[in-house]
């Protein structure tokens, strides 16, 4: 397989987020894993539904493997925070049967985003949520074999348009923009590249799979799972594959959500962890020996209560953050971590808060990730003069970090290793 990363496909991106420009809805885009007492999330998703009296939900399973049990997860928990019972509706578009239903076949309803008394429905709701699964099921579910949207699909968008919310949580995520990540690992898209399908041929392969979404998020491409499963390199892949349509990439961290506002153009993060964002507008990308080398991109990261007005991309940290430059609080001149493409190693988040942001022994720090055969990859991450961090200390055993326009430098090197003498 080739292992240059090469842009292999093209995407028609105009008119979509054209209308994803012109919106007045908002996103609630959940990088999975969301708890049902994530209050800060499900709260603003239901205010900008209309809140608990006025709210009207759709919810889509058709990413799940198990349609209706995900259907009633997400009702149950809708109704916890004051949803009524008869104003969220069950949008029977599904490609899986669901084993817990003995008396119906949930995979007959693959065709029903054709349906246009279900569109009715769909138009009827001010909120549209997207359940967790596979996102490739939900693009087959919804579009045409020609790439052309469903009734089904016209209605979220009409829903989107007028000023409703359309949220999802993990492949209800990945559907959000007009790039979707479809699978893959971060050394899969680093040593592998990109492939268009997922046909029998590429069925074992951790190579990144980049696919066609919704489009509802004009601003960059969205990635979830992010810090837990380690996936900076993938999307940073993405990216570097897409820039002559984005400059941005959005990874949201799990039991977290992006909430982005249509009209005012501001990203506002809600939940327990973290959205980290890509800029690589001044990024540069060359091969050596058949592997990327990708330099000087600028990575941020938000936590709860952060806002991110992208119009003038304007930083506004949440109410009681103080800055960490010149007051950090770790003096590690060598702080200890392991490879962050492992999912086991130290995480995105560590290496960029307290062992660089909030450390005024470290101006950089490199991490090494291997492959094999003597060879790696190694992440640098570098403190710029225009970075900043800001933290807020709680009750919790972390404190809350934002960071800002960090450097980030993924180089393949060569790594050769001798017993001491």
């Amino acid at each position: 397989m080739n292992r240059r990363i090469v842009i292999i496909f093209s995407l028609i991106l105009t008119s979509s987020i054209s209308m994803a420009q012109n919106s007045k809805g908002s996103l609630v885009i959940v990088g999975g894993g969301l708890e049902p007492d994530n209050k800060a999330v499900y709260s603003r998703l239901i205010e900008l539904a209309g809140g608990p009296e006025k709210a009207v939900f759709g919810v889509i399973p058709s990413a799940s493997g198990v349609p209706v049990q995900s259907w009633v997860s997400i009702s149950k928990t809708l109704r916890s925070y004051g949803v009524k019972e008869e104003n969220i509706h069950l949008i029977n578009i599904a490609v899986m049967d669901d084993d817990s239903t003995t008396d119906a076949d949930e995979s007959k309803w693959a065709g029903n985003a054709r349906d246009k008394r279900i569109a009715r429905t769909v138009k009827a709701c001010s909120g549209i949520w997207f359940t967790g699964g596979d996102q490739m099921r939900t693009m087959a579910a919804l579009t045409g074999p020609d790439g052309n949207p469903t009734p089904v699909l016209e209605a979220v968008w009409e829903v989107y348009n007028r000023g409703g919310v359309i949220g999802g949580s993990s492949a209800g995520a990945a559907i959000m923009s007009e790039v979707m990540i479809g699978n893959g690992s971060s050394m899969g898209a680093l040593q592998k590249g990109i492939i268009t399908d997922n046909g029998p041929d590429n069925e074992e392969t951790d190579a990144l799979l980049l696919s066609r979404g919704l489009g509802f998020f004009p601003e960059g491409i969205v990635d979830q799972h992010f810090n837990q499963r380690a996936r900076i390199a993938r999307l940073v892949v993405a990216l570097m594959n897409s820039r002559e349509n984005f400059s941005l990439a959005f990874g949201v961290d799990e039991n977290t959500a992006l909430i982005y506002a249509g009209q005012t153009r501001s990203v506002e993060v809600a939940g327990a962890h973290g959205v980290t964002m890509i800029d690589a507008t001044n990024a540069r990308l060359v091969y050596k020996k058949g592997l990327p080398e990708i330099t000087n991109l600028s990575l941020s990261y938000f936590e709860n209560g952060d806002r991110l007005l992208l119009e003038n991309n304007e930083l506004i940290p949440a109410p009681g953050k103080k800055a960490t430059r010149g007051n950090e609080y770790y003096n590690r001149e060598n702080p200890v971590q392991s490879g962050v493409l492992s999912a086991n190693g130290s995480t995105l988040r560590d290496v960029i808060t307290i062992n660089l942001i909030d450390n005024k022994a470290a101006e950089g720090i490199s991490n090494l990730s291997f492959t094999g055969n003597e060879q790696a990859f190694r992440l640098g991450f570098t403190k710029k003069p225009e970075s900043q961090g800001y933290y807020l200390e709680n009750a919790r055993e972390e404190d809350e970090y934002t960071v800002w326009d960090i450097r980030l430098d993924i180089i393949p090197v060569t790594v050769k290793v001798t017993p001491i003498e």
